[in-house]
């Protein structure tokens, strides 16, 4: 005889068949999740994760588990990606679902930088950053009008190296500075030391960049650590972003302002500042929430294009004292190309191939963002018939990718010749390795400031290898000084200080260096 079900019994009965369905999809899915490193319960992988160089520490994994791997840390699920083909594959060919960020706890709520277009998520704000970025940056015009600022900047670059060639560093900081403040705000810097602006805002910028990558504090997956008093034991990380907050926020203001005082005395120089905020005023009087938006876009390109443009000229600079049979074989190619008489231009570098292979291996050797910025799932997905839960953080390896010997043979070589025309050691499909194609990013958030960057760096390693000699410094009894490859972890990684012998070539070419400052001689 058929049971009778009440009301109750029935809405009981199916609630209990939708968790067991729930479950039993979420077991399903978890199932097929990619490979990856045996996980805690509550902590999942965060016990492993090192706060410094985790590019290394996940190129074992990858060369464990593969280059699609998944982690969890604390709650947060990741999917760490070191291969070319995957990260394209997803955040290119996926871009749709593929080109948001993570909450980054650390960078946007307790330090506050929310204007920086690489943290933001991916909505009408950012668009609007990026249509700014193509018309100043981006487009053939663009790049093409920022030229001359590039060749005058490095020609002040090399006078310096002229005049004072232990503080190489110091100049090449300089030239990065000054080529950002210069395009950003119309603000001409003349020295590191002596600009309150930089000084002001360089110990700030590096607290953020310095130690784990972005999004990958400990406070970025679990953060309830943010409250925290900065007072206990512990919480140094506190204390480090009040005073990074300080300095994000005098990165942001005090240029802006300027500009603002200087358009209001009608003696504005021509910058991207001033272009966003004519665009702005082209629908009425600038808004608050105009201002926030400017100046989070123009301070992009100081904490951004800066950091990773030193980082590369600082990695060429060591390469070529590592390498100096390469260094003798560039100077050739461009003294062949451009003569003696003048300094090298962008009109040249078609007719320099060597040299652009020294630059691409640059980029791989050591890329500057080691870790390119997590983007997030905007939905579950399925890749490879692994399942991708909604809201995983992708981590794009770009080590691991530059370093993978099947891809790049003897990877820690620094092998110029691995980028020639005729060699074949670059696998299957020659696009998939070259690093111009990687180390700027993927899809939709790849760095704006891409063109203005490597132009940055190409034109400082042309003038220095056509008008000056690099060698290894000698110790107090006369040894050659061999500089490690040593490097600051961070989301933007540096080589440490080192020493080398760096000097004009000859007679003549110190002159043409003093002479094209319209310096005369000294």
């Amino acid at each position: 005889m058929p049971v009778a079900l009440d009301s109750t019994s029935l809405a009981l009965g199916t609630v209990a068949c939708y968790l067991l369905y729930f479950v039993y999809v979420r077991w399903t899915k978890r199932q097929g999740l990619p490979p990856g490193p045996p996980r805690l319960p509550f902590l999942g992988n965060i016990h492993q994760l090192p706060q410094l160089d985790q590019h290394t520490f996940l190129k074992r994994w990858a060369d464990q588990y593969g280059d699609v791997v998944y982690a969890e840390f604390f709650t947060q699920p990741a999917i760490v990606v070191s291969s070319v083909k995957a990260a394209c594959e997803l955040m290119e060919k996926r871009g749709a679902y593929y080109s948001g960020r993570p909450r980054f706890v650390r960078i946007r709520e307790m330090i506050g930088w929310t204007g920086h277009s690489a943290w933001r998520p991916y909505d009408d704000t950012w668009k609007r950053q990026r249509r700014w970025f193509q018309q100043s940056l981006i487009s053939a015009s663009a790049v093409k009008r920022n030229h001359p600022l590039q060749e005058r900047e490095v020609r002040r670059l090399l006078y310096a190296l002229v005049q004072h060639p232990a503080e190489f560093i110091s100049h090449i900081k300089r030239y990065s500075a000054s080529l950002i403040l210069e395009i950003g705000y119309g603000h001409t810097v003349t020295s590191v030391e002596g600009d309150e602006f930089i000084q002001l805002v360089e110990a700030g910028i590096q607290e953020v960049f310095g130690g784990s990558g972005a999004g990958s504090a400990p406070v970025d997956f679990f953060p309830v650590l943010k409250y925290i008093p900065a007072w206990l034991p512990g919480a140094g990380f506190k204390r480090a972003a009040l005073m990074a907050k300080e300095a994000i926020a005098a990165t942001e203001n005090i240029p802006y302002d300027s500009v603002k005082d200087d358009i209001a005395a009608g003696v504005a120089k021509p910058s991207f500042t001033t272009a966003m905020m004519q665009d702005c005023l082209k629908k009425g009087a600038l808004t608050s929430e105009d201002e926030i938006v400017i100046k989070g876009t123009a301070g992009t390109l100081y904490a951004g294009i800066k950091y990773t443009t030193l980082t590369s000229i600082m990695v060429f600079i060591l390469a070529m004292v590592q390498h100096p049979d390469i260094f003798q074989k560039a100077q050739e190619e461009v003294i062949r190309v451009v003569g003696e008489t003048r300094l090298p231009e962008f009109s040249d570098r078609e007719s320099l191939p060597y040299l652009e292979n020294i630059i691409t291996e640059v980029y791989r050797w050591h890329p500057a963002v080691p870790i390119g910025v997590p983007h997030l799932a905007s939905d579950d997905d399925v890749y490879r018939g692994y399942y991708i839960p909604k809201n995983s953080m992708i981590i794009s390896n770009i080590w691991a990718m530059f370093h993978d010997p099947e891809v790049y043979p003897e990877p820690e070589r620094f092998k110029p010749e691995r980028w020639s025309n005729t060699n074949t050691d670059r696998g299957d499909d020659p696009n998939l390795g070259d690093p111009r194609k990687i180390v700027f990013g993927f899809g939709r958030r790849i760095c704006p400031g891409r063109y203005f960057a490597d132009n940055s760096v190409w034109i400082v390693a042309a003038c220095i290898i056509s008008m000056m000699s690099i060698r290894k410094a000698r110790d107090a009894r006369g040894e050659e000084i061999t500089p490690s490859p040593k490097f600051h972890s961070g989301i933007v990684i540096h080589p440490e200080p080192f020493v080398c012998d760096i000097r004009p070539r000859s007679e003549q070419s110190r002159q043409l260096i003093l002479e094209s400052l319209g310096a005369g001689t000294v």
